[in-house]
């Protein structure tokens, strides 16, 4: 047998074997952003589109406005209330990242709907209250 004929037989049955039903992945939504401020601190966060009963995390970027640096050690606590409510339906602690001023929270709202989320940022310099409209959970 002619050597370049069986090279393409071997390439034509490779091929043929290949599974050509393999799934592609669905593209992610792409993250929201918003920054927000208090007299004293900015909050840059991002998140991924709200959607009832499923986890959203947020990333929270946390500044101190006098001078810039990083928010440390804080108990950042995020909480999901209806608007006009001063009830929240849920809350939920965020962990402190790997890099100083960085904190990591899942949300997950249970309901479609419009709602407020307040973030709640307390350490031994800070007792800061920041009470967000607009978050649409689809």
């Amino acid at each position: 047998m002619n050597i370049k004929l069986f090279a393409l037989f071997l390439l034509t049955f490779a091929f043929s074997c290949s599974d050509r039903t393999a799934a592609t992945p669905e593209p992610e939504a792409e993250a929201l952003a918003r920054t927000e401020f208090t007299e004293r601190v900015e909050n840059f966060f991002e998140y991924a589109p709200l959607k009832a009963g499923q986890p959203s995390q947020f990333r929270i970027h946390l500044s101190v406005l006098l001078d810039g640096t990083p928010v440390e050690g804080a108990e950042v606590v995020l909480s999901v209330r209806v608007p006009g409510s001063d009830t929240p339906i849920i809350s939920t602690t965020a962990q402190i990242g790997k890099v100083t001023g960085i904190y990591v929270a899942d949300l997950t709202v249970p309901r479609a709907g419009q709602y407020d989320v307040e973030f709640r940022i307390k350490n031994s310099k800070l007792d800061e209250r920041m009470l967000l409209n607009d978050f649409r959970v689809e």
